[in-house]
C-alpha cells in the first residue's frame, strides 16, 4: 500500500493511490457527508465500521447520523495513521509480524465488539478505497464474514446452554436435601484435574494425604477412587451432559465426601438428594442469588471461568491463605493420552470401538491439538496471582507448556514442601448450614416464582435468547419488531413449559 497526498480545491488534504483519488479533488467534506447520508441501514447500529476510510472525512457525518454508535475503520496499511484519532478504533487488516495477510482481523473485530456488537454493526466500504485496493477489500470482507460466523455460533451455543442451565437451576433448588457451609481452609490445597500427569502424582499424593486439603474436579474423581485416595471435596461446575457421566461414580464411591455445585451444574438428581451439597454461586448469576436469598440459603461465591480448573483455583485462593497445588493440569495431551485413566467418557467411548473404527483411530483424534486447551493455557499464563503461591506438579516427562506465574514443581520437591506441614485437624472445614432447608415444595415454588418473575425482564431475554433479543432491539420496522416479539414469546413459553413441566 502506498498513497500520495495533495490538496483539494477547497484547501483540504486529499490522497491518491494506484491511480485512484481517495477523496474529492474539490470538497472532501461534502463527499463524506453524502457517503454518510447514502449509507443503507435497515437497523439501528451500535457500531459502524468503514473499510479503509482513509483520511476520515466521513467520520463526523456518520456520528451525526448514527448517534451513539462507535465509528471505526479497517486499515490496509500505515499511510493514514495520523488520522486514526478521528475514529473510535482502527483495525489493521495485516499482521504486524510478517506483513502477510492472515485471519487475525476477525479476532480483532470480535475482541472489540463481541458477538452482540458484531450483530449490531453496520459494515461499509469507502468506494474509492475499494477501487484502489480490490484485493485487500475482498480480504477484509472475508475476515468480517469469519467474525460474523464465529458470533453466530457463539450466540447459538449460548442460547442452547442457557436453556439447559436454567433447567438445571430449577432441578437443583427442588431436589437438594442437605446443604453445607464452608470455613476457611488452614492447610495447603491440592486441586486434582484430569490431565495425564495425575497418574504420576498418585503415589506422592498418598504420602502427604494427611497434611493437605484435596479437591477432586469431577473428571478426576474416577482416578482418585481407582487409586483409593479420598478427597475432602468433589467440585463440578459444567452444565452439560458429560458432567453427569463424571459424577456417576459418586453413586457408590466417596459417599461421605461433600459435592460442590453451582445451580446450573448438571448433576444426577439422586446425588442432589443423597449427598451433602456445598452450594456455589457465580458472581454474575443474579437469578440464583435471588433464589438463594428467598430461601435463606448460604452459598460460596465463585467466579465464572472458561475452565473448571480456573474457577477452582480462584475459589481456593479466596478460601485458603496457604499454597495451592495442581495435579493433572497438563492442558495438553501427553504420552499418547488426553486424560488420566480411568476416565468416564473415555471408558464409554472404548465400548464403541470396533473393527472399522478401532481404538487407535479414536486415540489419535483425542491427542490432536485442542483449541479449547490452548485458550485455557493462555488464561492461566496471563492470570495475576498477586504474590500468591500456586504450583503445578510435574512428572518425569514434565510439561509441553508453561503457565506464567504458576510454577512447576517436581514430585520430590512437592513431597518435601508438604512434609513440613502439620497434619490436618480432624474437624472438617464444612458443616451443616444453621438455617434448616425449606421443604421441597417450598423450594420448587420459590424457584419457579423467581424464574417466572425474571422471565418478564429484558435481562432474561438478553441472557436466554441473545440472538432474538438483538434482532428485536435493532429492528426499525414495526412489523418486523412485532413478529420478532411473537417469536420470542412463543420460545419463552416453550422454554418455561420445559423447565417446569406444565403450561404456565
Amino acid at each position: 500500500m502506498s498513497a500520495s497526498f495533495l490538496l483539494a480545491k477547497n484547501g483540504s488534504k486529499s490522497a491518491k493511490a494506484n491511480g485512484v483519488l481517495l477523496h474529492s479533488a474539490y470538497n472532501p467534506q461534502i463527499e463524506g457527508e453524502r457517503f454518510a447520508q447514502n449509507a443503507a441501514a435497515d437497523f439501528i447500529p451500535k457500531h459502524v465500521v468503514v473499510i479503509e476510510g482513509a483520511l476520515g472525512y466521513c467520520v463526523q457525518p456518520l456520528r451525526n447520523r448514527f448517534c451513539g454508535a462507535k465509528i471505526s475503520t479497517i486499515r490496509f496499511g500505515q499511510d493514514f495513521n495520523e488520522s486514526d484519532n478521528l475514529w473510535d478504533a482502527a483495525f489493521n487488516l495485516q499482521g504486524q509480524s510478517d506483513g502477510k495477510e492472515n485471519d487475525f482481523l476477525a479476532g480483532l473485530l470480535f475482541d472489540f465488539m463481541g458477538e452482540e456488537g458484531l450483530y449490531q454493526c453496520l459494515f461499509l466500504e469507502w468506494p474509492p478505497s475499494a477501487r484502489a485496493w480490490p484485493k485487500e477489500t475482498k480480504e477484509a470482507w472475508n475476515q468480517i464474514k469469519a467474525a460474523m460466523q464465529k458470533a453466530k455460533i457463539l450466540l447459538a451455543t449460548h442460547e442452547h446452554f442457557a436453556k439447559r442451565w436454567l433447567k438445571n437451576k430449577a432441578i437443583f433448588f427442588e431436589r437438594l436435601e442437605r446443604t453445607l457451609r464452608m470455613d476457611k481452609i488452614q492447610s495447603p490445597v491440592l486441586i486434582c484435574a484430569s490431565g495425564p500427569s495425575l497418574e504420576e502424582s498418585v503415589n506422592s499424593i498418598k504420602k502427604v494425604r494427611s497434611k493437605i486439603f484435596v479437591c477432586a474436579l469431577s473428571s478426576a474423581a474416577g482416578v482418585l477412587a481407582y487409586n483409593k485416595i479420598q478427597p475432602d471435596l468433589v467440585l463440578s461446575e459444567d452444565g452439560g451432559w458429560w458432567a453427569k457421566k463424571h459424577l456417576d461414580i459418586l453413586r457408590n464411591e466417596f459417599l461421605d465426601v461433600p459435592l460442590a455445585l453451582e445451580p446450573e451444574s448438571a448433576c444426577p438428581s439422586v446425588l442432589l438428594q443423597k449427598k451433602e451439597i456445598l452450594p456455589l454461586c457465580y458472581d454474575d448469576d443474579e437469578i440464583s442469588k435471588k433464589i438463594f436469598g428467598a430461601l435463606g440459603l448460604e452459598y460460596v461465591e465463585a467466579r465464572r471461568n472458561g475452565t473448571v480448573s480456573g474457577s477452582a483455583m480462584e475459589l481456593f485462593l479466596s478460601l485458603c491463605k496457604k499454597e495451592i497445588y495442581f495435579a493433572g493440569l497438563d492442558l495438553a495431551p501427553a504420552n499418547g493420552q488426553s486424560h488420566a485413566r480411568p476416565n468416564a467418557l473415555q471408558s464409554e467411548r472404548e465400548e464403541q470401538d470396533f473393527r472399522l473404527r478401532p481404538k487407535a483411530t479414536r486415540a489419535a483424534a483425542e491427542v490432536m491439538p485442542s483449541p479449547s486447551l490452548e485458550i485455557y493455557k493462555n488464561w492461566f499464563s496471563a492470570c495475576n496471582l498477586n504474590g500468591r503461591k500456586v504450583f503445578r506438579i510435574k512428572g518425569k516427562s514434565g510439561f509441553s507448556n508453561s503457565l506464567g506465574q504458576i510454577k512447576d514443581i517436581n514430585l520430590k520437591d512437592f513431597e518435601e514442601a508438604i512434609a513440613a506441614e502439620k497434619d490436618r485437624p480432624q474437624k472438617n472445614e464444612t458443616s451443616a448450614q444453621e438455617r434448616p432447608l425449606p421443604q421441597k415444595s417450598e423450594r420448587a415454588r420459590t424457584a419457579r416464582e423467581q424464574i417466572l418473575l425474571w422471565s418478564q425482564s429484558d435481562g432474561f431475554l438478553t441472557e436466554i435468547f441473545p440472538a432474538d433479543s438483538i434482532i428485536f432491539r435493532r429492528s426499525l420496522d414495526k412489523a418486523q419488531k412485532d413478529e420478532r416479539q411473537k417469536i420470542i414469546a412463543r420460545k419463552k413459553q416453550d422454554l418455561l413449559d420445559g423447565v417446569f413441566g406444565e403450561k404456565k
